[in-house]
């Protein structure tokens, strides 16, 4: 949900927007409007305008709790980014959107254009593309993914709307309980061998003080967030991000029992041991990615590392006395720790890197994302079309732990 909606109903957009299109989403809500009557945006253009004003820039609490929910929605879609995914998911879809708005500019540039016009009538004429919409946005804003191993690859979902109705249940049950309210939506998509679940849901309730004329009070909001579930046919994979870390283990349970129909499917003991740095420590100080096998990938530079010394613990097991961090932007992050203590042959562990993969393009700035791994679970970046090609790199360069041993000690017994 977008964290400030005084940046999105600015007075621009009031002074811009289609008073039709706002007429049809304050309707919405009519009837629980305490000053304000939908009818006033029927009166000449400066005082509907007038009116939408003084309703809009008040106190948020001034408007129903539903339009304030509506308004927060369509300010996640409102920008030059939200309108590239609403097109995006538009061509998906095979909907011609909006053909009467496809026209070139007369006097003036068309202010129907506008991203924040666009989201508005989106998500009035099109909810399904709005919710897959805001559903995609999330999922590419999940940058830190939480990994479940499952015990075996290969094992297909047979997705159907009754598991996905039992599902969203099941995890709004758990978000109720845990104060989090009763809003719960589910929104599912096949990318490839992925399953993606894009879970809606209400967050904790949180205070703020507003100023309304020369009062001050404090109103109470409670925003949307979005939980994002990806599931791997092909490797067995389960991805969590924007998820507490007490509720993932059990809404990884959730999906493994009603979405895969079987239960205790990320409940190994190494469903969450499968990254390591030992590779690294074995390279020292001149470790370098082996990237030749991708023409696209340019360069890899590992541009930050921390050393962990570990020593041992009240009840014998090793704890951190100190880490050591390098960083250098330039990719010797690693070599710097040439001049220090730290020999990763005796008390000494590497504990994070922090890489930056160069792709080749054409442009003047060169395509790159930066990824931090950290054992024995931690893989974080920002999801991009290159997604795949960063786990490739991983995993050819020896930094996932091997699981097919442990699938074939599973079948034998």
């Amino acid at each position: 949900m977008a964290g400030n909606l005084k940046k999105f109903v600015n007075p621009r957009f009031i002074k811009t927007i289609d008073l039709i299109l706002m007429k049809a989403l304050l309707a919405r809500h009519e009837g629980e409007f305490t000053s304000f009557s939908v009818d006033l945006l029927d009166q000449e253009d400066d005082a509907a305008r007038d009116a939408l004003h003084d309703l809009l820039t008040g106190a948020e609490d001034s408007y129903p709790e539903g339009l304030r929910a509506d308004l927060h929605r369509i300010a996640e879609l409102g920008d030059r980014r939200g309108l590239e995914v609403i097109q995006t998911q538009a061509d998906r879809q095979g909907i011609n959107l909006f053909p009467d708005m496809k026209t070139g500019d007369e006097d003036a540039p068309n202010k129907a254009h506008d991203p924040k016009h666009i989201a508005v009538r989106v998500f009035l004429e099109h909810p399904d593309l709005f919710d897959a919409a805001a559903d995609h946005m999330a999922m590419l804003a999940a940058d830190r993914l939480h990994e479940y191993a499952g015990r075996e690859r290969g094992v297909t979902i047979d997705l159907t709307k009754e598991k996905v109705e039992a599902f969203g249940t099941a995890v709004s049950e758990l978000f109720r309980d845990a104060f989090l309210g009763d809003y719960c939506r589910v929104g599912d998509y096949a990318d490839g061998d992925e399953i993606n679940l894009v879970v809606s849901h209400g967050s904790m309730v949180s205070t703020m003080p507003v100023v309304e004329g020369l009062q001050e009070r404090v109103i109470s909001v409670r925003q949307i967030a979005h939980a994002v579930l990806r599931y791997s046919e092909n490797t067995g994979m389960l991805r969590l991000a924007r998820i507490r870390k007490a509720h993932q283990p059990e809404i990884a349970e959730l999906f493994a029992a009603i979405v895969l129909e079987r239960p205790g499917f990320f409940d190994g003991d190494d469903a969450q041991d499968l990254y390591t740095l030992r590779p690294v420590e074995l390279g020292g100080p001149d470790f370098a990615f082996d990237h030749a096998y991708d023409p696209k990938i340019d360069r890899v530079m590992i541009i930050e590392a921390a050393a962990d010394l570990m020593v041992p613990g009240k009840k014998g097991y090793p704890r951190v006395a100190r880490t050591l961090r390098s960083r250098d932007l330039g990719g010797d992050a690693l070599r710097h720790f040439g001049g220090t203590p730290v020999s990763f042959a005796g008390s000494w562990h590497l504990g994070e890197i922090v890489f930056r993969i160069l792709f080749k393009g054409d442009g003047k700035r060169q395509p790159q994302v930066t990824v931090k791994l950290r054992p024995p679970g931690v893989v974080q970046f920002r999801r991009t079309q290159h997604e795949a090609r960063v786990m490739t790199l991983i995993e050819r360069n020896g930094l996932t732990n091997d699981r097919d041993d442990f699938a074939v000690i599973d079948a034998a017994e």
